[in-house]
């Protein structure tokens, strides 16, 4: 809302900072604060839903509308230092969960910050990277090793994070093709080996075979292929 107010002209955005009161005569900045009062109300109103609008009807004042804006749903500054408090310990103790994607801890990274800057909590983009490089699982070791060593932009990380999502994910799709092929490899070679046991117990019996006749034919045992 504040980033669309600016957008109308600083006279705009200025009526919710400062408090506005009826002139009872009008100069021309007391015209120019009165104008810029009424665009802000008008404005504001025209972007609330009907809750909010049900909130503000009785204020005076682009500035009262503001400041109620901010109680609901900020709430007071005691409110708000608790929400600042909670955001920051869920900010420190954030990590990563083994399998989980990139997109859905960036999705709840980012709903971390970004509460963080609307109740007005600077943070920097190096601080951002380095957050996520420590809340990374181990599949990302080598990344992290890679990143950690310079400062790099937050979109360019982000982008390196989903790159090597990818490529894992079709290294690991490639895996049961090939221990399918290892798997295949395996059983040929061991059936290969099967059939050379069989040629080798063939020779072997019919190495004995022969022995055994060779030596019923020098006792006079066997012969012309019969027994005697």
């Amino acid at each position: 809302m504040s980033v669309f107010l600016k957008s109308l002209g600083r006279d705009i955005h200025l009526a919710i900072e400062n408090e506005f009161k009826e002139p009872e005569e009008f100069d021309d900045a007391a015209l120019k604060a009165y104008e810029a009062n009424a665009k802000t109300t008008y404005a504001l109103m025209q972007a609330l839903n009907d809750d909010d609008l049900s909130r503000i009807i009785y204020c005076k004042s682009s500035y009262e509308i503001w400041e109620s804006l901010i109680t609901t749903h900020e709430g007071t500054s005691q409110v708000k230092k608790a929400k600042i408090d909670l955001l920051m310990s869920e900010y420190e103790n954030f990590v990563m969960l083994d399998n989980e994607a990139i997109d859905d801890v960036l999705t709840k990274f980012n709903n971390i910050t970004n509460g963080l800057i609307s109740l007005g909590v600077t943070i920097t983009n190096d601080q951002n990277v380095r957050k996520i490089i420590r809340s990374l699982s181990k599949t990302f070791t080598t990344l992290k090793e890679l990143n950690d060593t310079k400062e790099i932009n937050y979109t360019v990380f982000i982008g390196n994070l989903k790159t090597y999502e990818m490529e894992m994910k079709a290294r690991k799709s490639r895996e049961p093709q090939k221990e399918k092929g290892i798997a295949f490899k395996i059983n040929q070679s061991d059936s290969e080996d099967d059939d050379e046991d069989d040629r080798e117990v063939k020779e072997e019996f019919s190495l004995l075979v022969n022995n055994v006749a060779r030596l019923l034919y020098k006792r006079g045992n066997f012969k012309r292929g019969k027994w005697q």
